[in-house]
């Protein structure tokens, strides 16, 4: 499990991921800081991928479930980025996105990424090596 690259990558996502629900404000209104724990919505969106990001460490064993999963939390990232794009966009109010928070969705994003890719090298891997049987 943690010997392939790709367990290492989504253990960064799983670290970014709560860190961004828990530890690291979202955004700032009016000057008062606001954390993903403060907006239902975008709780509901960083935990889950937390949580499907996690889940996808221990299916080393079924690749094409983890694959489906790294790619669902990569498309959660892209609903919050969606998200965080809307509340910017909102003329009512005066918020200013943490760049903090900014940088490790970044991360996180990335680090899904390079982790689906290195699940899809293995998967592509272990069919050659049935097609060569």
């Amino acid at each position: 499990m943690i010997q392939r690259i790709q367990s290492i990558y989504l253990l960064v996502a799983v670290i970014a991921m709560a860190l961004v629900s828990f530890r690291i404000p979202v955004w700032s209104l009016n000057e008062e800081l606001t954390f993903a724990l403060d907006d239902t919505k975008m709780f509901i969106l960083t935990i889950t991928t937390f949580l499907f990001s996690g889940l996808a460490i221990f299916l080393f064993k079924n690749r094409t479930l983890q694959m489906k999963l790294i790619r669902l939390s990569i498309l959660m990232l892209m609903v919050i980025g969606v998200r965080l794009a809307m509340l910017l966009g909102n003329d009512e109010f005066v918020f200013t996105l943490n760049t903090y928070c900014i940088a490790v969705l970044v991360v996180s994003f990335i680090a899904l990424i390079m982790a689906f890719r290195g699940v899809k090298k293995d998967d592509d891997l272990v069919r050659s090596v049935d097609r060569i049987r």
